[in-house]
Formats: C-alpha cells, structure tokens, sequence
C-alpha cells in the first residue's frame, strides 16, 4: 500500500472559467493556469504521482509544453492513472478538500 498527499492552489482570475472535480462552476472568476486549472484534480493527480515516487506534476505536464496549455485536467489525471496502473497500483479511497472563497459552495 502506498499514500499520496498534495494539494494545489491556483489565483482567481477574470476571464477564465472555474472548473473543479471536471465540473465547471458558474462563476465571474476562474483558476488561472496553463491547463484548464483545475486544482482538484491536480491535486489528486500530483498525489497518485508522489505514491508512486514519480516526481510532481510539472515533471510529467511542464508548462513549457504547448502540448498541455488549455487541456483539460481530466486528461491529466487520466493519464496520472495510467503511470499507476502500469506499475500495478489501484486506488483504494480519496478524500479531498476545496477551501474557496467565492464563489459559495454549499
């Protein structure tokens, strides 16, 4: 068995859209980032990646890469899935945390 623990912060930012879990929320303001910014699931991702000992996020999906701008980070975190799955892993349980001021979420 092996733990991962991360979390992800991204700015608030107009122009952009909130996306959280894959969801888009409605919102004046979005994460601002070279993907789509979705901090929940870099988080998760960057966690399945340190169980594994492989490094964070920025090594595997640099913001350097034209190939990453905009995706969305369910193609991220798919493809963190997959690095587990090759090397035998399964994932047993996620907890997860949002701490947002705005917009509410209730």
């Amino acid at each position: 068995m092996r733990i991962g623990q991360s979390s992800d912060i991204h700015r608030l930012v107009a122009g952009r859209k909130l996306i959280l879990g894959g969801v888009e929320i409605e919102s004046d303001l979005g994460l601002l980032g070279h993907s789509d910014a979705d901090a929940l699931c870099h988080a998760v991702g960057e966690a399945v990646l340190g169980a594994l000992a492989l490094g964070d996020l920025g090594r595997w999906f640099p913001d350097t890469d034209p190939k990453w701008e905009g995706v969305s980070s369910l193609i991220i975190l798919k493809e963190c899935g997959r690095m587990m799955k090759e090397k035998g892993y399964v994932i047993g349980n996620v907890d997860s945390l949002v701490m947002i001021e705005k917009p509410k979420m209730a």
